[in-house]
Parts: structure tokens; C-alpha cells; sequence
């Protein structure tokens, strides 16, 4: 993971790490958003880190949604414009 955030951080032109991460999360399919949570489940299973709460994980998902949904509002508004 060390590895994909110095690479996300050097290809973001300055942007915060947490807008970074929304943008690239949304950008995944539902697949690849479930590959990733066994992942990181599977990571944690193996004792690299502590697992990830069901709230995080939730707040994960709600978060995809959101940066989804207003995706699609602004891609609503730039075609009304």
C-alpha cells in the first residue's frame, strides 16, 4: 500500500491524499471495490494490520457512493450548461 500512495501522491499535482483516494476509489467497479476489501481482509487476517471495522468498511462504501452521485450531478449540470 506504501507503494501505490507514493505513486498516487507523485501523479496528484499536490492534491490531499484523502481527495486522491475518492477520486481513484471512484473509478472502480463494484468488482475491483470488492477484490480490494478481501484484500485488505486478507491483510489483516495475516496479522499486517489490525482488520477493518464494519463501520469503516461502510464508511468506505458511503463514501464511494457519494463521490459516484455527485459524479453524476456534475456530469448533469456540465450537459444542461
Amino acid at each position: 500500500m506504501g507503494n501505490l500512495n507514493r505513486r498516487l501522491v507523485h501523479h496528484s499535482g499536490g492534491q490531499p491524499e484523502g481527495v486522491i483516494r475518492r477520486k481513484v476509489l471512484s473509478r472502480l467497479t463494484d468488482e475491483e471495490l470488492e477484490r480490494l476489501e478481501e484484500a485488505l481482509l486478507a491483510d489483516a487476517r495475516a496479522g499486517e494490520q489490525p482488520p477493518l471495522t464494519n463501520e469503516l468498511l461502510e464508511k468506505m462504501k458511503r463514501s464511494e457512493a457519494e463521490a459516484t452521485e455527485q459524479q453524476r450531478r456534475n456530469a448533469k449540470k456540465g450537459a444542461t450548461q
